[in-house]
């Protein structure tokens, strides 16, 4: 039978060839869902790790900045928002992409210079976790 008879079918029977192209054109529908949604949570992880290199970028140059200006690493986060003497090292308080929160962890590493990491456990997309970035 062809999609040109249908129009000779009896009422019944169209509604029937119907209702089997709405069942196909659902399922064509639910396929393709099942292949857009991880990939726009993969997207969305990519933008929050490319944000969450961005942020920190922006301390390391405010550590730099801070180091030319008081001859030290700073001790806490806090001081490259403002220091004692009311300079700013920051534009602003980046929260954190990964946990939304203003949590970050400051601490000085062992070649004595300060770094500011995430405060997240989660892995990457790469494997790596969030908390070792730099």
């Amino acid at each position: 039978m062809s999609l040109l008879m249908v129009s000779d079918m009896p009422i019944f029977d169209r509604r029937g060839v119907s209702l089997l192209i709405l069942s196909v054109m659902l399922v064509l529908l639910a396929i393709s869902l099942t292949v857009v949604i991880p990939r726009a949570d993969l997207d969305l992880r990519r933008e929050k790790e490319d944000e969450l290199r961005f942020r920190l970028g922006e301390f390391r140059r405010a550590v730099g900045k801070f180091v030319r200006c008081h001859n030290r690493q700073p001790a806490l986060i806090e001081e490259l928002l403002r220091d004692s003497s009311g300079n700013r090292f920051l534009r602003k308080s980046y929260p954190d992409p990964m946990t939304g929160r203003f949590d970050w962890k400051g601490e000085t590493g062992a070649d004595g210079v300060f770094y500011v990491r995430s405060a997240s456990e989660e892995n990457s997309i790469g494997g790596a976790k969030y908390c070792d970035f730099r």
